[in-house]
């Protein structure tokens, strides 16, 4: 490409557009790979005010068992139905009203969708195991940990 400028000197003007080009072709290239890892991505959010009613989401009961120590499995319930209840790991009649009520929360319409489970750094793993072993004969999800 060149250029005539008015005059008598008649000189030729060359521009080189090379590398011009070759810039523009790698910034296409860049361009074109960088926005195929473009993504963007949408997710739904259920909250209280999509339709759902507020009662499906919370529990009417929440069961929290702590283990502790001197074999004593406290069942601290919160909800419709208020209360501290205590068994005795280490005396059978006392397991044996534990599993009557699992039953009893099983069987009535609260609404317990799970199980938390804690315990003291002292209880042995005989203990923990044993009250585990109860609450999972109630198909709920058991959620261990220090609440």
């Amino acid at each position: 490409m060149s250029a005539n400028f008015g005059g008598s000197n008649n000189q030729e003007v060359d521009i080189n557009i090379t590398p011009i080009i070759d810039c523009f072709t790698v910034l296409i290239t860049f361009l074109l790979a960088s926005a195929s890892f473009l993504s963007i991505g949408f997710f739904e959010v259920s909250t209280p005010g999509n339709g759902v009613d507020a009662a499906q989401i919370e529990p009417d009961t929440e069961l929290v068992v702590k283990v502790k120590s001197n074999q004593i499995a406290e069942f601290r319930e919160k909800g419709k139905k208020n209360g501290i209840l205590r068994f005795d790991l280490s005396k059978p009649e006392s397991v044996k009203s534990l599993e009557t009520e699992l039953d009893t929360l099983k069987s009535n319409d609260y609404k317990l969708t799970q199980i938390l489970v804690s315990a003291d750094d002292e209880v042995g793993f005989q203990a923990l195991s044993q009250v585990m072993g109860h609450l999972n004969r109630t198909n709920l999800p058991v959620v261990v940990g220090e609440f």
